[in-house]
């Protein structure tokens, strides 16, 4: 499929957007205050398939300006909450595995997971930053280290797993919709 006329690529991107509507608010309940959520998942597969910069922003920002309204984060929340801040970190990710994504000088596959690491990294970044944040905003003492073990490490095995499953998915979905790599 070549995303070659402004409909096709305006299609393409609306339903990647559903995707991530509809798969972003499931999360799975692991513990107290534990929910992996299918969230990265599905923004790393649209950062590693969506060929353009510009759209995967217009994804991305869509989502989080559609979230403030409507429950589609994960949990089936809306608005700001402390972990909006990984919400904002999947618009910065997207340019980001853009931007590692055009190192032409190494294995395709190894590319895909550096892509999908460094943007888990932009994530986590953004996520815990605006916790710790708006946590202490709040009131609420949350130090730099308690965000970190409530917000990253339970969570670090999943996204792991999201980096395989996604290399795995998204270079299956190229090769059957004839999406080019770089």
């Amino acid at each position: 499929m070549k995303l070659d006329t402004p409909v096709k690529r305006i299609a393409f991107d609306a339903i990647l957007l559903a995707i991530l509507c509809a798969l972003g608010c499931l999360s799975l309940p692991l513990g107290e205050n534990i929910k992996v959520s299918l969230q990265l998942l599905v923004i790393f597969v649209i950062g590693l398939l969506n060929p353009y910069l510009v759209d995967s922003l217009i994804i991305s920002f869509s989502y989080l300006l559609i979230g403030l309204f409507l429950p589609i984060y994960a949990g089936f929340n809306a608005g700001i909450t402390p972990t909006f801040g990984f919400v904002v970190g999947f618009v910065i990710a997207l340019p980001t595995m853009k931007l590692v994504g055009m190192a032409k000088k190494m294995p395709e596959i190894l590319n895909m997971v550096l892509q999908c690491l460094i943007a888990t990294i932009v994530v986590y970044i953004a996520g815990a930053l605006f916790m710790y944040l708006y946590l202490n905003g709040k009131g609420i003492d949350y130090s730099v280290v308690k965000v970190l073990m409530v917000a990253i490490v339970p969570y670090l095995p999943f996204d792991a797993a999201k980096i395989v499953i996604a290399v795995i998915v998204s270079k299956a979905l190229r090769k059957a919709l004839g999406i080019q790599y770089r």
